[in-house]
């Protein structure tokens, strides 16, 4: 299971860079844009709270083009903060060293996310003995927490850990809580103020066995309030691909199920779910020539839209180590190993896959990007992401399709 680090992500990515030597500049590409890319904000440029800005998270995009996202600036002694940009202006809406409504100060926040009201949620970590972690929201006004550890879950049992928050259209949140520390999970839903559980591990999967707990991506949610996830299940551990249905889980796909590129499936990851019901993922074979591939359900099979090993723009993919889908079926994504850090941001449909930016491509500020972070991708295209630069900055940017 991946379990997020609270702290900011893009500093993790430019230590990789400080701890080894010097990587040689990359080579300018020739190949024609597709995408305007402009910058939103880069490292220097005045916090509206004080100070300049001097790193930045992985931002959440909503649909109206809006921003939200963890930033350090020079005004906060270290302390991490976080910031919904709307309409060209900057919101501060909690601070590291600040107070929590549950008590304690604010240490660092981390997983920001962003519904398409401009409401923001965040996993926050406190000083607080018992509520030292929370999940917090913020609909253009004082914070207030959603759930925190120590509260009682549904269950009966004490929340102790919080991962993988969402929030669709309605404000509905759903999220991972373990409880019982860690020994048992959920997923659970919270809208104005109630919190209710979707599926709980010892609960009977539709394949067979019990749910035993949740992975990579899970819950993926959707404004008609169906939810997808990522499942293992006890005693055979296999894995599954699900989505709840009117509360019922729905098998996608499962590890006794052979992949449409050769021999059964072993995992899956990366997690994504539209409006319209599609399920994205990343599923992953032992017995293959092609070891991974990036799917979305069509009408009756599964539908490989990218694989490892396939050539795009003068490049061979590798594994897929992050990505993002819109409404139009459109998803971003990365590639992980061999290099720990991307190089480059991809696009993929059901029409074929192609670079969106990749190291080497002028940025606007007339640098060379160097390195990206995590994308995300609206409704219109658009794709917001960290990017490092040849001159060692770095900021947030928006690149729009031509």
């Amino acid at each position: 299971m991946t379990r997020t680090a609270l702290f900011l992500v893009i500093p993790v990515l430019l230590g990789a860079v400080a701890a080894t030597e010097p990587a040689e500049a990359p080579q300018a590409t020739s190949r024609e844009p597709e995408y305007v890319v402009q910058p939103v904000l880069v490292t220097g440029q005045p916090a509206p709270d004080g100070g300049t800005f001097t790193q930045f998270s992985d931002p959440a995009l909503n649909g109206r083009g809006h921003l939200a996202f963890a930033a350090l600036t020079s005004a906060h002694d270290a302390h991490v903060a976080v910031y919904l940009r709307a309409e060209g202006r900057i919101r501060t809406l909690a601070v590291g060293g600040r107070p929590s409504p549950t008590g304690g100060q604010f240490t660092v926040f981390n997983d920001v996310i962003l519904s398409d009201r401009d409401t923001v949620v965040f996993l926050g970590r406190t000083t607080d003995r018992v509520a030292r972690l929370g999940l917090y929201l913020s609909r253009g006004g004082p914070i207030s927490p959603v759930v925190a550890t120590g509260q009682s879950a549904p269950s009966g049992e004490e929340f102790t850990d919080f991962a993988n928050p969402t929030i669709n259209a309605q404000d509905v949140v759903a999220f991972v809580g373990r409880m019982g520390q860690g020994k048992r999970e959920g997923i659970f839903t919270s809208s104005e103020g109630g919190i209710t559980p979707a599926v709980l591990s010892g609960q009977p999967a539709p394949t067979g066995g019990t749910f035993q707990f949740f992975l990579d991506g899970s819950p993926a949610q959707n404004d008609r309030g169906e939810i997808a996830f990522v499942a293992a299940m006890a005693p055979r551990n296999t894995f599954g691909v699900f989505i709840l249905l009117r509360g019922v889980p729905v098998p996608v796909v499962t590890t006794d199920e052979e992949a449409p590129v050769g021999g059964p499936f072993t995992e899956f990851g990366s997690l994504m779910l539209t409006n319209a019901g599609t399920v994205g993922f990343v599923g992953r074979t032992a017995q293959s020539a092609i070891r991974e591939a990036l799917y979305v359900t069509g009408r009756a099979v599964l539908v490989p839209l990218t694989r490892r090993g396939q050539a795009v723009a003068g490049e061979t993919l590798t594994s897929i180590a992050t990505s993002a889908m819109n409404d139009r079926e459109d998803v971003v994504f990365e590639l992980g190993t061999p290099d720990p850090i991307p190089r480059a941001i991809y696009l993929a449909t059901r029409t074929g896959v192609r670079a969106v930016v990749r190291a080497g491509d002028a940025a606007p500020s007339g640098r060379r990007f160097t390195a990206f972070g995590t994308p995300a991708i609206n409704g219109l295209g658009q794709i917001a992401f960290v990017a490092e630069t040849d001159d060692g900055r770095h900021g947030i940017f928006l690149a729009a399709p031509k």
